[in-house]
């Protein structure tokens, strides 16, 4: 059992390291400290715990991959460059984890929980506003269809301030 555990820390340290993240900047997007990311490292941790899935989720492992590399499977090969912030499909092409200017409260927070939707609403033609609307991982499943349901009512005020002037302009006036 020992060699599982090893090969699973040894995976986490080479997926780390491709992304250029330090244990500290894996600790921070999780909410733990660098010593808990040294410790599943060196397999002096051996359960997977919520913690475990939230370093995975890090490195953009599919949910099953704990599982197969202590059951002897190869990890996934390291993404060079690139930090997967919440689920497969939502990649961030970035040199480092978190982005650059990105607060690691922010990272964290992308990183915990469901995605429940996502919106862009332009500000102008420098700049965009990302909206992501997560669940928390304790949240359940009446708790999310009602912060759905907030989520939905305030979308409507997000989508006017998407209107550039003019178009507030024409709408007021009728044209």
């Amino acid at each position: 059992m020992d060699d599982e555990w090893m090969r699973l820390g040894a995976a986490i340290r080479e997926a780390r390291k491709a992304m250029r993240l330090r244990q500290a900047d894996i600790g921070d997007a999780v909410g733990v400290g660098a010593t808990t990311i040294a410790n599943i490292e060196q397999a002096r941790t051996r359960a997977i715990t919520p913690t475990l899935r939230s370093v995975a989720r890090v490195l953009g492992w599919a949910p099953d991959v704990i599982e197969r590399v202590l059951a002897g499977g190869d990890a996934p090969e390291p993404q060079r460059g690139a930090a997967t912030v919440h689920g497969e499909a939502q990649v961030l092409e970035a040199q480092s984890f978190p982005p650059e200017g990105m607060p690691l409260r922010i990272a964290r927070a992308l990183a915990e929980g469901s995605t429940l939707d996502t919106t862009i609403v332009p500000l102008g033609p420098g700049a965009d506003m990302v909206v992501v609307v997560k669940g928390k991982p304790t949240a359940s499943p009446e708790e999310l269809r009602a912060a759905l349901l907030a989520w939905e009512e305030r979308e409507g005020h997000l989508d006017r301030l998407g209107l550039t002037a003019d178009d507030r302009d024409q709408s007021q006036d009728g044209t």
